[in-house]
């Protein structure tokens, strides 16, 4: 990759992987295999920010009363992902944020977990020659168009003026054809707000307005991924005795955070308990 400033085949893979992934910590490009070292690769970070144009930046934190110190969170300048696609061209799409302020506090746990899920998504993708068409989240925002204002990618139509915003939408190609899937991920142990948000889902889901979004004649699935366990077993417990619930229930997949591991990833399960694959 050529710019006025020297840039490294490591700093070219940070680039590359902020273009992707949007938002990054130094723990989820260790994750991605990015450098070896947290102290290498926060010194190659410290000077994409420092070139004359910087191509990085990031966000710091103040301690979390529970967590203690966060981390900071490192995407691309507009100049830096203007670079990338100068390179690159279409060979990708390049997500980078608009706003001078483009993540809150109360939002940072919530993100990054939508980001590990994509993280996990695409490692196991990559490990099992699986393609990813496209994934969007609700922070990556598109043009209404007529209405001159924005709107979350990941926003799923349910008419003209209403739609649900799903954590994320991606699709998939897998062995059998491209596979469309909602993701929500559940952070906190409220109960009866998640059931509220996957019968949202449920309706959409009956409605085929997803799959006809997205010009495909197959139902799609929506992906739930729960922080606490025992949440996940609650909601699962009461969605199997939701008579409604019943003729979808193979369109729902649930699975805990610390299972999506690659070894793992594959494997979901249905409310009732029973294993369930991706596809």
């Amino acid at each position: 990759m050529k710019t006025k400033n020297i840039i490294t085949p490591s700093m070219e893979k940070i680039l590359v992987n902020l273009g992707q992934f949007k938002y990054l910590t130094v723990s989820q490009m260790l994750r991605l295999d990015i450098m070896k070292g947290r102290r290498n690769l926060n010194r190659k970070l410290a000077e994409l920010r420092q070139l004359s144009k910087p191509l990085v930046q990031n966000l710091s934190f103040s301690v979390h009363p529970v967590e203690g110190k966060l981390e900071h969170i490192h995407f691309l300048t507009p100049y830096g992902a203007e670079q990338l696609r100068e390179y690159y061209g279409n060979r990708f799409p390049v997500r980078y944020p608009k706003s001078n302020s483009p993540v809150f506090g109360f939002d940072y746990f919530h993100r990054l977990a939508v980001i590990d899920f994509e993280i996990s998504l695409r490692i196991f993708a990559e490990k099992n020659d699986l393609g990813i068409v496209f994934f969007t989240t609700y922070f990556d925002k598109v043009s209404t168009e007529k209405e001159k204002g924005y709107r979350a990618a990941s926003a799923i139509m349910i008419d003209r003026t209403k739609y649900l915003i799903a954590d994320a939408v991606f699709m998939m190609n897998t062995p059998y054809r491209e596979d469309l899937y909602a993701c929500e991920v559940f952070l906190d142990s409220d109960v009866a707000r998640v059931l509220s948000s996957i019968r949202q889902h449920l309706n959409v889901l009956a409605s085929g307005k997803f799959s006809e979004q997205y010009k495909i004649d197959y139902g799609s699935r929506l992906l739930c991924i729960f922080k606490h366990k025992n949440v996940m077993q609650k909601v699962m417990g009461k969605l199997y005795k939701d008579m409604d619930f019943k003729q979808a229930q193979k369109h729902i997949l649930f699975k805990a955070a610390d299972e999506l591991d690659v070894e793992m990833f594959f494997d979901w399960k249905y409310c009732d308990g029973s294993e369930a694959s991706l596809f």
